[in-house]
C-alpha cells in the first residue's frame, strides 16, 4: 500500500532508478561492445561513488542527462582505448593532481535540486577524503603493476572534477541571476 500523499516522490524515484539504470546498462552495452569490461569496472569504482558525494552540474531534465552520461562515458571510453598509457603521461598526472584538488576544495557542491544538511556535508567531505586516499593507493598498485585501468582511473577523476566545477559555475551564475532580479524588483 503507497500512501497517495506521497505519489510525486515515489514516481521521482522509480524514475531516478530507470535513468540510472539505463545509464548503468547502456555503459555496459557500449564496454562489451569495445572490449572493456575493466574500463566499466573503474566507472563503477572511481566516477559514480565520487561524483555522487562530490555533486556536480546536473542536467535540468532526464533525456538530456542521459545523453550527455553517455558521451562522457564514451569520450572516456575513446581516451583511454586511443592511449592505454594515459596514466605515464606527465599532463594526465599533473590533471590528476589539479582535479584531486578541485574535488577536496568544491566537495560538496551545493545544489538547489539537491541540498545537504550540515551533518551530511561534513561526512561526505570525510567520505572523500578516504576514497581520494584509496583512489591514490590505487592509482600507485595499478601503476606500479603497469595496468591500463589506472588510465581509466585518472581519466574518471578528471571527469569529476570537471562535472564539479561546471556545476560550481552553475551555482555562480544562478546566484548572479537571482542578485540582478532582486536589483531589478528594487528598482521598480
Amino acid at each position: 500500500m503507497l500512501d497517495i500523499q506521497s505519489y510525486e516522490i515515489y514516481l521521482y524515484a522509480v524514475e531516478v532508478i530507470i535513468l540510472n539504470g539505463s545509464i548503468l546498462l547502456t555503459c555496459l552495452l557500449i564496454s562489451i561492445l569495445s572490449g572493456e569490461l575493466f574500463h566499466m569496472l573503474a566507472f563503477i569504482l572511481f566516477f559514480i561513488p565520487l561524483r555522487m558525494l562530490a555533486g556536480g552540474y546536473h542536467c535540468k531534465r532526464s533525456e538530456v542527462c542521459f545523453l550527455c552520461s553517455i558521451g562522457v562515458y564514451g569520450l572516456s571510453i575513446v581516451l583511454v582505448h586511443c592511449a592505454e598509457n594515459l596514466y605515464v603521461n606527465i599532463v594526465m598526472q599533473i590533471l590528476g593532481i589539479l582535479s584531486i584538488i578541485v574535488i577536496i576544495v568544491f566537495s560538496p557542491l551545493i545544489n538547489s535540486n539537491h541540498p545537504l544538511e550540515k551533518y551530511q556535508i561534513k561526512r561526505n567531505k570525510k567520505i572523500i577524503y578516504g576514497m581520494i586516499a584509496v583512489d591514490f593507493v590505487l592509482y600507485a598498485v595499478f601503476y606500479k603493476l603497469n595496468l591500463t585501468m589506472a588510465s581509466s582511473e585518472i581519466v574518471f577523476i578528471i571527469l569529476v572534477a570537471l562535472t564539479l566545477l561546471l556545476g560550481t559555475l552553475k551555482n555562480i551564475r544562478n546566484i548572479y541571476r537571482e542578485n540582478r532580479l532582486i536589483e531589478e524588483r528594487n528598482l521598480k
